[in-house]
């Protein structure tokens, strides 16, 4: 019987701002004053999650780990992009005693989507965090902010009703929309 090996990923420094801000949604949504700020901003965050899950990818800086059971291939896919940096390899026997493995051992594929080790990588289970993100919001290409500014508006327009990703946004984020083969 085979045994399969489902990585999970884990998100576990959020973001420290969003790639639109308050004021740039209250502009685009015609709102003048502060009494829905709070709800706005919470809409806000959930239209960049929706927008990063759509993508695969990070808009703004965050940490990521990938935890693998036993093994890890040799090449393991990053499913959050893009990759700004791996900060470290951690492999943890049954006790949960806690390696790190030397960076010598392993290397970012050439278009940084890809962690690729020299030896593979055996143990009870294995972690790997890394950074993610175009950056700050400043970074975010303008087409992502808009499918973003769109999403807003409909869930604030169509409260509590009509969450799903609307096709304009999609239509904007599709060219950034990490496809695997």
């Amino acid at each position: 019987m085979k045994t399969t090996n489902i990585p999970s990923l884990i998100n576990t420094v959020s973001p420290t701002e969003e790639p639109v801000s308050l004021a740039e949604a209250k502009l685009y949504l015609r709102v003048d004053n502060i009494d829905e700020d709070a709800l706005i901003n919470q809409i806000i965050k959930t239209a960049r999650i929706s927008a990063e899950k759509y993508m695969g990818k990070s808009l703004i800086t965050q940490q990521w780990r990938l935890s693998f059971d036993k093994y890890a291939p040799m090449e393991v896919y990053l499913r959050r992009l893009p990759v700004q940096s791996v900060t470290n390899v951690k492999f943890f026997d049954k006790a949960g005693n806690e390696t790190i493995l030397n960076s010598s051992q392993y290397n970012l594929s050439v278009d940084n989507r890809k962690l690729i080790f020299e030896i593979t990588p055996l143990s009870n289970s294995i972690e790997i965090n890394y950074t993610a993100g175009y950056g700050l919001s400043s970074s975010v290409p303008d087409d992502i902010k808009q499918g973003i500014l769109i999403h807003i508006a409909q869930l604030y327009e169509n409260r509590p009703f009509n969450t799903a990703l609307q096709k304009r946004s999609r239509d904007l984020y599709f060219p950034y929309k990490e496809l695997r083969l």
